[in-house]
């Protein structure tokens, strides 16, 4: 943990207001008395006097509005003050409307006081920071840089503050190479203040990527210029001896760090306050030394005991430091914690999760005994591991972006697979199902969550009494930011960008991000019941799942779990660990497994294998390692429960690694490696199983639950290319001619009612016109996946003349699909790699099918890699027909599979053909079955002869009674 000098902290408490009466002096009487107390609250500030501080700006300010009315530029200043205040102690939402306040307020001034705009937007920075909404912050610093550099350039003090709260953000999201170069570009001509933060990121930097020496010397320079600019007795000066401690107890140097804490606790605790950020990062600090503290033994069991002693120690310290953070008035226990009386939130969130890891490795110490302390260390681990879910899921529900939350799915990744692991241990060791629970609630945390809070907020909009014209206001900045964002992409891939243009699309996000914040506090203001909604919307329980399941389904949910690779000198790399959750309408199973180097280069060789450009020229050699392959992964994924998965329909959750295989290929038995390979003949797992995915198991059942039907049945796309040239991250692409997908859509066209559009009317124009109106949307197309920038990964509709509409050139990335409104059921993307992308920790593929179930639609057919024309052709063909005869959508794509590879040669049998689509998502039936309209007229039948019958049996009872 290294301290990040930031700029402007001042912590602050909310009181009630001061209230005052009688005021007869004049009008510059109450300016004077104001500008007083602005300077008076600064210096409380300054002196850790945070409630007086806080109670003196909010006097100022009603003061200067004796002085000057409601609303004038000079009440900017107090507005700000408060917003900081409110920030610093935690009550972020406070601190975001007091800075609404502030900016109003300024912007009253023609022309606009840019200095302070900027100060207001870095504080705004600070806030989104807080709130573990990094891409928001750095939108904020950027922001704040632009206008210092358009409109006061030479103040150099704040540009340098910009610049160092902008690392900082990448500091905290570990990209430290990202850090390093700029800061060392900067520090040679910042001045002093400057230098000392410059010197201490760079510190924490060398740091983290294990280069000592070279963090050692940072650290001492910032230590000396501290001392050298405000002397021994700065709190700034504490934060540089306790950093600098922490970093010698890393080395390790116990006896040196100690004697450092002991010399900052000095400084810090001169007032003799018992909370406060600062007093409970010292607190902190001390809890990692200890943890870190040697032990000077040969004796194993005299390590374990005196391990477990420091741990429990230092678990006192983290406790400590949590106590510390609270502003309620009376003491509370670290697990009892509550988030909006916390001081700070980033700092609470990091003190519970050490609390968790240090019970988990007190756990570990006793795990070959498995006693009953074993068991208690976990249970108290768990504990405050969910309470860290907690804080992290409410932090993503106040998060706007999906870039945002994909960035803090990949940076708190690791605590949910820390939580898996200890829920492991938990259920191996008791059988308690209610650490499955735990387990599979975690696994569910890292799989596509934005998509489920997206989900969730759509339906708490659509369920409020949020106004109509609210919701299209969000859904146009939504666009307009989707837009510009582009155009920012593609200006700079140019090969000189136009700064000016830049400029200009950098300020149109920047204001449709602000508007569309403020616009989300305002719902969250003025609607109760939406966010009543949006915020009770929580995880579907196993046993839930397993009532919503129908009799023949098995889920198949998997968490891959890798070492950290960002270390160095992690000895461990190569070992991997699966977790399984089987569940099925009565079973439920949960499994680990160790992953050895093996298994991980089959997992490997089966994707490579599968995906080649070069699989016309594959050699015998090459199938037999395939078979092999996919032979060792179907041990590892599904003969531990095999004998419970025969027959029954799969649906498959996958993590990680296994997000690039196609499960339909695994293969249950080992061919004769000695012959020549027949591709068509292997036992593959698709021969018994339906295979069905989800990119999670609550959004699966979500979409589930969702009733839509229109009129209008399919739509589908064939654009005509002619060899156009592009550049996509500059590189060179040519959109080649792709003759099958005519003969695709055409041959689908035959099969079921479609409405088709060729060549120039497979416009992106016609598509955006008309795709709400649909129940399938067919796409035959070229598609280019973006890894460095997945926003900007893109499908290629007819090309256009560019006439600077971006919703209008024949483009239809990733961002522009999130604002879609689709209302289709399926949405099926016969086009190259649709279904692959970078893969994001806690998130998964960030692939263009992905796009469309952000966007609404519950169920995708998408591709792993390149199709091949004729056999894409055929297994479309198929799959409609399939579905036509009232097939679920999985069943009706492994029958047009199993179709393909019965009419197939030897050649065409190969993986490469068929295997690429997947089915994902809601997988229920489009149309209904021939066989119930077979068994409506035999119903039909055999009441007409019922009937028949009693009518033919009265008139014989009839003519007897008259007889």
């Amino acid at each position: 943990m290294v301290k990040l000098f930031i700029y402007s902290s001042i912590i602050l408490f909310f009181l009630n207001p001061i209230r005052f009466y009688g005021q007869q002096d004049n009008t510059e009487h109450y300016k004077q008395k104001a500008s007083n107390l602005l300077r008076k609250g600064s210096q409380l500030s300054a002196e850790g006097k945070y409630i007086e501080a806080l109670d003196t700006f909010k006097l100022c300010l009603e003061y200067r509005k004796i002085a000057y009315g409601n609303e004038d530029y000079y009440l900017g200043s107090p507005y700000l003050a408060i917003g900081i205040s409110y920030k610093n102690l935690g009550r972020l939402d406070m601190a975001l409307k007091n800075y609404e306040m502030a900016e109003k307020n300024y912007l009253l001034r023609s022309p606009p006081n840019y200095t302070s705009l900027a100060r207001l937007y870095i504080n705004y920075g600070n806030v989104y920071r807080a709130k573990l909404d990094y891409q928001n912050a750095i939108t904020y610093f950027k922001q704040a840089l632009n206008t210092l550099n358009k409109h006061d350039p030479n103040n150099n003090k704040n540009i340098a503050d910009v610049n160092y709260s902008i690392t900082e953000i990448y500091f905290l999201q570990k990209q430290f190479e990202k850090v390093i170069g700029p800061v060392l570009n900067l520090i040679g001509t910042a001045d002093t203040i400057n230098q000392i933060d410059y010197s201490n990121i760079l510190a924490g930097c060398f740091q983290n990527l294990k280069k000592y020496d070279k963090a050692e010397k940072y650290y001492l320079n910032g230590i000396n210029l501290l001392k050298q600019k405000y002397g021994e007795a700065d709190i700034e000066y504490a934060f540089a001896l306790m950093n600098y401690a922490q970093f010698l107890s890393d080395i390790p140097r116990f006896e040196e760090a100690l004697q450092y804490m002991e010399q900052a606790f000095t400084i810090i605790h001169h007032d003799k306050k018992d909370y406060g950020d600062d007093l409970s990062y010292y607190y902190a600090i001390m809890g990692d030394i200890i943890k870190a503290k040697p032990i000077a033994t040969g004796n194993l069991t005299s390590f374990k005991q005196q391990k477990k002693q420091n741990l429990n120690e230092t678990i006192v310290w983290y406790n400590k430091s949590l106590q510390a953070l609270n502003t309620g008035e009376e003491k509370v226990r670290a697990d009892s914690i509550i988030i909006n009386k916390c001081i700070s939130f980033m700092h609470c969130l990091s003190g519970l999760k050490d609390i968790g890891d240090t019970y988990h490795e007190i756990a570990l110490i006793d795990k070959e005994e498995k006693n009953s302390s074993y068991t208690n260390s976990l249970i108290d681990a768990l504990k405050y591991y969910q309470l860290t879910g907690k804080f992290i899921q409410q932090a993503r529900k106040e998060i706007s972006s999906d870039e945002s939350k994909i960035e803090l799915a990949r940076l708190e990744h690791s605590t949910f697979s820390k939580t898996i692991e200890t829920a492991y241990l938990a259920y191996d060791v008791t059988d308690d199902e209610s650490y499955l629970e735990v387990a599979f609630h975690n696994s569910e945390q890292t799989k596509n969550s934005s998509i489920f809070d997206k989900l969730s907020n759509d339906l708490a909009q659509e369920n409020s009494l949020i106004p109509d014209s609210l919701l299209e206001l969000e859904k146009r900045l939504n666009s307009t930011i989707s837009i510009y964002s582009e155009m920012i992409f593609q200006e700079n891939n140019r090969y000189k960008p136009d700064s000016t243009l830049l400029s200009e699309y950098n300020n149109k996000v920047f204001d449709a991000n602000k508007k569309r914040d403020d616009l989300n506090r305002l719902l969250e203001t003025e609607y109760p019941d939406y966010v009543d909604l949006k915020y009770s919307a929580s995880l579907l329980s196993v046993d839930d799942i397993q009532k919503r399941m129908n009799k023949n389904e098995v889920i198949l949910e998997y968490v891959f779990t890798e070492p950290d690779d960002t270390k160095p000198d992690n000895k461990e790399k190569n070992t991997n660990s699966l977790y399984t959750f089987l569940i099925s309408k009565d079973s439920k199973k949960f499994i680990k497994q160790s992953v050895d180097d093996v298994e991980n280069e089959s997992l490997e060789e089966i994707f490579r294998f599968m995906s080649t450009p070069n699989y016309i020229f594959t050699q015998n050699e090459d199938s037999k390692k395939f078979c092999t392959s996919s032979h060792n992964i179907y041990k590892l994924l599904i003969s531990p429960i095999e004998s419970v998965i025969k027959d029954k329909n799969l649906v498959i959750v996958p993590d990680g690694k296994l997000n690039y295989i196609a499960f339909d290929g695994l293969l249950k038995t080992l061919p004769d490696t000695s012959e020549m390979i027949n591709f068509g003949r292997l036992d593959y797992l698709l021969k018994n199983n339906n295979i069905n995915y989800a990119n999670s198991t609550n959004i699966l059942m979500k979409n589930r639950s969702s009733k839509r039907r229109l009129k209008n049945r399919i739509m589908a796309f064939a654009p005509k290319y002619n060899n156009e040239k592009f550049e996509l991250s500059n590189a060179s692409y040519t959109l080649m001619p792709l003759p099958g997908v005519k003969k695709e859509v055409e041959a689908i066209a035959k099969t079921v009612k479609t409405k088709l559009f060729f060549d120039e009317d497979a416009s992106e124009t016609n598509f955006r016109k008309n795709c709400g109106h649909y129940d399938i949307l067919h796409l035959a197309m070229h598609a280019y996946i973006n890894d460095s920038l997945p926003a900007f990964s893109r499908l290629a509709f007819s090309p256009v003349t560019s006439n600077g509409d971006l919703q209008k050139d024949g483009w239809l990335n990733t961002t522009d699909i999130y604002n879609l409104d689709l209302n289709a059921r399926l949405t099926v993307l016969s086009a190259c790699n649709t279904g692959v992308g970078k893969l994001e920790k806690g998130e998964g593929l960030m692939s263009l099918a992905r796009g469309f179930l952000y966007a609404g639609c519950p169920s995708i057919i998408m591709s792993l890699w390149e199709v091949d024309d004729e056999a894409g052709t055929k297994i479309m063909t198929s799959f409609y027909k399939n579905l036509k005869r009232g097939k679920t959508k999985d069943e009706a794509l492994r029958l047009a599979k199993l179709q393909y590879l019965e009419n197939a040669n030897s050649r065409q049998a190969h993986p490469h053909y068929w295997m690429s689509f997947k089915s994902i998502g809601d997988n229920s039936p489009i149309y209904t079955s021939y066989d119930i309209y077979f068994f409506a007229l035999l119903i039909v039948l055999i009441l007409a002869f019922t009937i028949d019958q009693a009518i033919r049996i009265r008139k014989v009872h009839k003519k007897r009674n008259t007889e």
